[in-house]
């Protein structure tokens, strides 16, 4: 995957995905965009969203969700599934471990057990 800063970066994928979506991305060809338009060429951001969008009103969620949100969420669910910062830092492409920690969404009750172990 090609992220931002054009940085390429590898992007691991839970088990569960690939019993999903594992059939339809074997055949495709290596390097092509998972998320393309008909001519193959990777849809722009702005598309993203939209088509967010629309999946958010076609399931009747009406709460406001971005793909930037989804990252939040990504980042906040590894670190309650126990990942360390320094994994999730790797994961989302972030240089400094200060971004990643702005990133979490550290709640009051994860601090707590946090310090319940010293």
């Amino acid at each position: 995957m090609i992220g931002k800063g054009n940085k390429e970066r590898l992007v691991p994928l839970p088990a569960a995905f690939s019993q999903i979506f594992g059939f339809w991305l074997k055949d495709r060809p290596k390097g092509e965009a998972v998320f393309a338009k008909a001519d193959g060429k990777p849809i722009s951001p702005q598309a993203a969203r939209a088509y967010l969008r629309g999946m958010l009103q076609k399931a009747g969620i009406e709460k406001k969700i971005s793909p930037h949100k989804l990252r939040h969420t990504y980042a906040t669910n590894l670190l309650n599934a126990g990942a360390e910062l320094v994994d999730i830092k790797a994961l989302l492409g972030h240089e400094s471990i200060a971004t990643t920690q702005i990133y979490t969404n550290v709640g009051q009750e994860r601090m707590e057990k946090v310090v319940a172990r010293l």
